[in-house]
């Protein structure tokens, strides 16, 4: 994926409100609250993960894992690299 793209994204990443997280979740069938989401992104914003850095992506599973549980933490991670196999 080009740089400018993967900048793009985690910028946005950086900015999420939880209505966006929220929409963008039921968008891609994601079983979430708006309380989780508000709370994920209550977490995420501001914090510059780079989701395309090893280190970013462990930082946002152990996010994930707190708010929402191992197992669905593990199928966002899935969907999350079947979404980066398409654009690499």
């Amino acid at each position: 994926m080009h740089p400018v793209i993967q900048a793009m994204i985690n910028q946005k990443m950086n900015q999420v409100t939880g209505k966006e997280l929220f929409e963008q979740a039921m968008r891609f069938n994601i079983p979430v609250s708006r309380t989780q989401s508000e709370r994920i992104a209550n977490r995420v914003r501001g914090k510059n993960i780079d989701l395309f850095h090893p280190d970013g992506q462990t930082k946002l599973r152990a996010i994930l894992i707190d708010e929402l549980g191992q197992d669905a933490a593990s199928a966002l991670d899935q969907k999350f690299k079947e979404m980066l196999a398409k654009y690499q």
